[in-house]
Formats: C-alpha cells, structure tokens, sequence
C-alpha cells in the first residue's frame, strides 16, 4: 500500500483535487487492468486516449485519477492533473517501486542492428562474472530460470520499473537491456541510471515513427546525453553517427573497431567458418581469443561491443572468454538447420536492408553453391525500405522467393509490388504470397551445398493480418518439412 503523497512526490503537478492521503496498492495506465485498489494514469497513445476511459474505470471503482484534464463531475475520487501524463509515468514508477532500480547496474543496448544478440551475449558474460543479472530483450525478460514472452522491445516505463524490482526481490544485482528509439521519444526509460550504454549502428529503421534519419538519430542519441559522469558509453566508432555522440555525453568512453587500433577494442584477426567464429580481440594490455557459435562479419561487430562493455566494466578476460562460448543460440537470430539432403537454412530476424546485407554477407562467407532468400516486409511500417531490401537482395541471393511478412492493415501483393520495385533481374523472382508454402518452396529447391535464408520474423510466433492475428513460427514450418522428408 501506498499512500498517493507518496507516489506523487516530485511530479509537476499542476492542481490536485481530493485527499491525497488516501492509500493504492497499484498503479496502471491500461483502463482494462485497473482494480478498485489502483491509481489510473490516463496517458494519450498513438491510437488512444485514456482520458476517454476515465469514467469506465471510476465505474469499477477506482478513485484515483493522474490526468491531463480534470473532469467535472466523479464525487470522492482524487485527481492529480500534470501537464503530460506519459512524462510523469517513470517518475510514478519509481516512487511505487522504492526506486530500487538505483541499486541495480542497468546496462543499456541502442542501434538498428544487433541489440538482441548483444544482449543476450552480455547477459551470458555477467552471469559467468557472478553479476546476477536479468534481461529484458526483444524476445523475452528473463529473471533467474523465469522467462517472460516479450511484447515489445523496451516496455513502457511502469512495466519496466516493476521488472526492475522483481529482479531486486529475486536479489539479481544487473540487468541487461535492448533501449528502442521508440523508448526513448516516448519517454520510457526517463529516470533510469544507466551504469553503461552500448551504441551498435545506425540503420534504414522506424522512419514511420520518426519521421527521417535526423530525427531517428537523435532519439538514440537521447540515451548517451543523459548519462551521469560515472557512467561508460561503449561507442562503434565505425559508425559515422559515434563521433556525434561521443562529443556531446558526459560519460566515460570506450570506443570499438573492427580495423582501427586506436579503439578501446578492435579485430586481431577473424577466422570464419561454416557453424561460427574464431576471433582475436585487441584489448587494453593484450589480445583475448574466443570461439562463437555466431556466424559472420555481423556477429565480429556484436562481439566487439560485447567485449567493449565488459572492457568497460573491468570484468576479468576469462568471464568474457566464458560467457561467450557457453552462448549457443540467440532465438530467431541466424538460427541453423540441417536439411535431411545436406542443404542448410538460417532463420533470422533481419526486417532492415542493413541486417538483411549483413546476414546474406555472412551467409556468402561459406562459399554455398547458391543462396535462396525468402522474406517480405511488415505492413504499416516504413515504405522506403521495401525496394532497397529487393535490391540487397537480388544483389546476394540467387533465388528470391517474396512473401508475407505482417501484413497487417495493408494488402499483402501491394507490399510486395514495393519490393519488387527495387529488383532489375525478375527472373531471379518467384512469388507466394502463404509464407509456409513459400518456405516450403525453398528448402525444396535446395541442393545439397545450398543455404536458404528465411529472414524477417525470427523469433515471432504469429503473423498479423488486417482482421486477424495467427500463429505462425518460422522455425516450426522448417522442423515440419525436416520431419516430412526423413
């Protein structure tokens, strides 16, 4: 229990209305959820308003109102009224939840590519570091043995404070975590003290949301503006966007290269083969060898980050060294099959034209006879990209077999008439708009030194149409047809 003085402490309040020395067990923003016992944030979203819920929710019972505007009518409830009500979500959170945050290492992973495979690598080395750390990843939050099915990338504020103290009561000391652009533009890391950010890349992503690259940038850039003094910023300085961010944060800076020696962490030397890496790692006083099962040049700059911000954090060379090599699989992340002929596919979660390049050079790297590339794109998201990924495509694949990706409020042959926009050679193209038959297809056309790439989805367990939302998982269509051809 909690009395609302308390979870109201150091808002920007504008009015309060009613005796605020009444007492909530919770705090939601999500009208459907609320109890008689909560306090109801009414915050505006992209598609709604919760100030339209308002009296619904003081129907159930609940007399405990954080708003934008003041109603006239609701007798004995209380309304505390703030100029924007998602600003003062975190700081909601935090009072709810004691701010234990503050006594857990938060290390945060921003770019377009490459946050969920750095992020479960990181994870893996604090845990051989005994940091007892929890993840929060696209795919999933995992605290202890306990795993949570992800809904988004970052969760919004209040959800991520009450992950943050189910770590603390599960006495976990770290957590690891992937920071969206979206995240930060609509607030919902504000507040947390970040012991380490990580800055992967900067890629053609989410310009739907943020409108173009500037815009994008500076919501990533949001994250290394606001570290404390104390804090690292591991930077790839590869990256043409790094230098903009390295001027302007005032944390300690780690930087990392694949080929420049004057960073922090840079690439020895980088053997390849078939299921992973050898790499030899430049670090401050010596060279640090590890094995990956990761393939390609994509996964050498993940693992630089990596070795970058446990550099950063003084963890000692045999729990990078351990942590690494103990990493079998990241979900939906280059993913490898052995098909019954000797032909091997890789699911993969590629939805940009950087990662979809990169995971086809990777693939390239094997020297496969041919690569077949089955993939589409989500509907509702950025249209600038659909042609470039068909012509990354045409440029690395030898078949290219389109299909649906999510649809979602969009017609699925329109979306794929963008894709083939950007490719010249059609005849390298065949087309089935029912995503099983076109993966289907292509482990079927398969020869046995052949790789089939099925990228876009990865980890995702469900395709979204306009009037539905289905089960579909990648990796169950390739096990079928593994089982159907024994």
């Amino acid at each position: 229990m909690k009395y609302i003085k308390e979870i109201i402490e150091g808002l920007p309040i504008v009015e309060i209305r009613g005796d605020i020395a009444r007492t909530i067990e919770d705090i939601k923003y999500d009208s459907r959820q609320v109890k008689a016992t909560d306090a109801f944030v009414a915050v505006r979203g992209m598609k709604s308003d919760g100030h339209r819920f308002v009296k619904d929710v003081y129907e159930k019972g609940c007399r405990a109102f954080v708003v934008e505007d003041i109603p006239d009518s609701f007798q004995e409830a209380v309304f505390i009224k703030v100029s924007d009500t998602r600003r003062v979500l975190p700081q909601l959170a935090l009072n709810l939840f004691d701010r234990v945050v503050t006594k857990l290492k938060i290390i945060g992973i921003t770019g377009t590519n490459g946050k969920t495979t750095c992020a479960y690598l990181l994870h893996s080395i604090l845990e051989q570091a005994h940091w007892k750390p929890g993840l929060i990843s696209t795919i999933e939050y995992i605290i202890r043995d306990k795993h949570i099915s992800a809904h988004r990338t970052t969760p919004e504020s209040l959800d991520l404070h009450r992950l943050f103290h189910e770590m603390y009561s599960n006495r976990l000391k770290s957590a690891v975590m992937e920071v969206s652009s979206h995240a930060l533009t609509l607030h919902r890391t504000d507040g947390v003290p970040f012991s380490a950010a990580v800055f992967t890349n900067m890629g053609h992503d989410h310009l739907d949301f943020h409108g173009n690259m500037e815009d994008y940038f500076l919501a990533k850039k949001e994250l290394f503006d606001g570290l404390a003094e104390s804090s690292r910023a591991i930077l790839n300085i590869d990256d043409p966007y790094a230098e903009r961010m390295k001027s302007t944060t005032a944390a300690e800076i780690f930087t990392y290269s694949y080929s420049d020696t004057d960073a922090t962490v840079s690439v020895q030397s980088y053997q390849s083969v078939t299921n992973g890496v050898t790499v030899s790692f430049r670090i401050p006083g010596g060279t640090l060898i590890v094995k990956s099962d990761l393939i390609g040049t994509h996964n050498v700059y993940n693992l630089l980050a990596v070795v970058a911000a446990a550099v950063s954090l003084g963890l000692q060379d045999e729990f990078i060294i351990k942590g690494i090599e103990s990493l079998q699989r990241v979900p939906g992340r280059s993913e490898r099959y052995e098909l019954p002929n000797g032909a091997v596919a890789f699911i993969d979660y590629a939805h940009t034209p950087d990662a979809l390049k990169r995971i086809l050079q990777a693939l390239m790297e094997s020297r496969p006879q041919k690569i077949i590339v089955v993939f589409g794109c989500g509907g509702d998201r950025d249209l600038e990209k659909r042609p470039l990924m068909g012509k990354i495509a045409e440029d690395y694949a030898d078949v290219v077999i389109l299909t649906n990706d999510n649809p979602r409020s969009e017609k699925p042959e329109r979306i794929i008439e963008q894709i083939q926009k950007g490719i010249f050679d059609q005849s390298k193209v065949e087309v089935y708009p029912d995503r099983k038959e076109a993966i289907f297809k292509a482990l079927a056309i398969a020869d046995s030194k052949d790789v089939v790439l099925i990228a876009g989805k990865g980890h995702e367990n469900y395709q979204e149409f306009a009037d539905r939302r289905i089960h579909f998982d990648d990796s169950e269509v390739v096990k079928s047809f593994i089982q159907e051809k024994k």
